[in-house]
């Protein structure tokens, strides 16, 4: 059996129209033993019919804001950059990878496509919009990419738990919503001290999982960072 083909969604520079991705995201996958590509933004129906036949897995990564029209509100004051076609590809290619069950990981902007494509909602910013906010945890860290800066606390008997093993791991962190109210099927993993979801699954899917945090940044360093990856991969190869 020949490696895994990991399609990877692209972020995208709206200044000089260029396609691009972190070359963590490449370097994680590779090391987990899977082939990424990178996927065209701008592509038709027909052409996500192409995309999910081609490919083993897909990897959601993180960029701008989900415009909060599609889960039925309006811009809050906090909301940042949108970019409608990464909207628009992702939550098409989405309902079809949930059709075959494909294997997807998401990170953090991907974690929230995910719970938004199966009707949830999200915090459009965590320090204006949630209870806790007091608590002061940082989110958004200011500390460099691979820098662990909080803990998240994993929920036995999830998929998360099942990969680390452990109840308690340490992540970076950059980002200033989350999910708030879930998607059908979806199931917390993990939260913060102040109860934000930093990770999440779909129930009676083999692999769909997402996480809030920067794994990306971490698998070099992190035993806990690697075990996730190995298992998404993992989990492209036995399709």
């Amino acid at each position: 059996m020949g490696k895994p083909v990991i399609g990877v969604m692209p972020q995208y520079n709206e200044k000089d129209t260029r396609l691009m991705i972190g070359a963590d995201f490449f370097g994680a996958i590779a090391k987990a033993g899977g082939i990424p590509v990178l996927l065209p933004l701008f592509s038709s129906v027909e052409d996500v019919e192409e995309i999910l036949d081609r490919f083993d897995g897909f990897l959601y990564p993180g960029g701008p804001d989900i415009n909060p029209l599609i889960f039925g509100e309006d811009a809050h004051l906090q909301c940042g950059n949108i970019i409608p076609a990464r909207d628009t590809l992702e939550l098409v290619l989405l309902s079809a990878i949930l059709r075959l069950k494909k294997p997807v990981f998401g990170i953090c902007r991907g974690i929230q496509v995910m719970n938004v494509a199966l009707g949830g909602t999200l915090y459009q910013d965590i320090s204006a919009q949630t209870a806790t906010a007091h608590k002061n945890i940082g989110h958004y860290q200011k500390a460099g990419d691979a820098v662990l800066t909080h803990s998240v606390y994993v929920e036995k008997g999830t998929l998360l738990y099942e990969i680390v093993g452990k109840e308690r791991l340490f992540v970076n962190s950059f980002h200033h919503q989350s999910c708030k109210e879930l998607g059908e099927g979806m199931v917390v993993n993990a939260t913060a001290a102040d109860g934000v979801v930093e990770a999440a699954a779909l129930k009676h899917h083999k692999f769909f999982l997402g996480v809030q945090w920067h794994p990306e940044h971490l698998y070099e360093i992190s035993e806990d960072m690697a075990k996730i990856w190995n298992a998404f991969v993992g989990n492209c190869k036995s399709r």
